[in-house]
């Protein structure tokens, strides 16, 4: 593990409790490319299952791995709200990461993680990254579907529906995000599959290529998803997925 400075000097945006930070996993050897991975955890905190442990599956694939300790809002009250901090992190990374000569990179979220990375892939500005990987995200922040812990740590109790829909990543999917692999449960109780199938919908109304993989049983948070017979294949399915992108030799 290598820690990579992350912002220079004070970031911009809302301050927090933990600074952001940059944690690489060197692949042995020269890299195909480099991941940037996003954990998740409701904005609030960021999972252990789903940063290093990733990373270390990702180096094995021949494919540098950075795990972004981006801001997030804990548990403090009447704090400000956390947008756009999270996003102003990813962005930096990215940008540190291709400044580091990665050549090709990629985005790797899961549940909050994974509408921050969903953001990027659709945010009009700055480096969107050249392929974006979902496990079950968290993408729609209205309606029924809405993860109201991340939407709430995002834009505060007094966030607007207008806030909302602009940071539900499936409204602005547009020909410029990049190809996107998805995989969900259908049985997670915490953040829908109708979160990735609505993200795949736009996708595909506007012609960019994706990969959804939706299994029949397994929580929300299942990280590698070790033990669950159907869903353990994402691992799999995802490396094929990202050799055919130009990441890593393909199995």
């Amino acid at each position: 593990m290598i820690d990579v400075l992350l912002w220079p000097e004070t970031p911009p945006g809302p301050a927090t409790a933990e600074s952001p930070s940059l944690t690489l996993y060197a692949a042995d050897g020269p890299a195909t490319g480099a991941v940037v991975v996003c954990p998740g955890g409701g904005y609030s905190g960021l999972a252990d299952h789903e940063g290093a442990v990733i990373a270390r599956w990702l180096v094995t694939l021949g494919i540098d791995a950075y795990v972004l300790r981006y801001r997030v809002a804990g548990a403090e009250p009447g704090r400000e709200p956390l947008n756009p901090a999270p996003l102003y992190d990813l962005r930096q990374a990215v940008r540190v990461v291709r400044e580091r000569g990665a050549g090709r990179v990629a985005v790797m979220g899961f549940s909050a993680g994974g509408h921050l990375a969903a953001t990027l892939a659709t945010s009009k500005e700055g480096d969107r990254a050249d392929a974006v990987i979902l496990g079950y995200p968290v993408i729609d922040l209205t309606g029924a579907r809405v993860h109201s812990g991340s939407r709430r740590q995002l834009l505060g109790p007094d966030g607007t529906e207008e806030q909302a829909t602009a940071l539900s990543a499936h409204l602005n999917v547009t020909a410029e995000t990049p190809p996107t692999f998805l995989w969900h449960t259908a049985a997670d109780q915490g953040v829908p599959a109708e979160n990735s199938l609505l993200f795949a919908t736009a996708l595909g109304r506007v012609g960019t290529p994706y990969e959804l993989h939706v299994f029949p049983e397994g929580r929300h948070g299942l990280g590698l998803a070790q033990d669950e017979p159907a869903a353990s294949a994402w691992p799999g399915l995802c490396a094929t997925w990202l050799a055919d992108q130009g990441f890593g030799p393909r199995p």
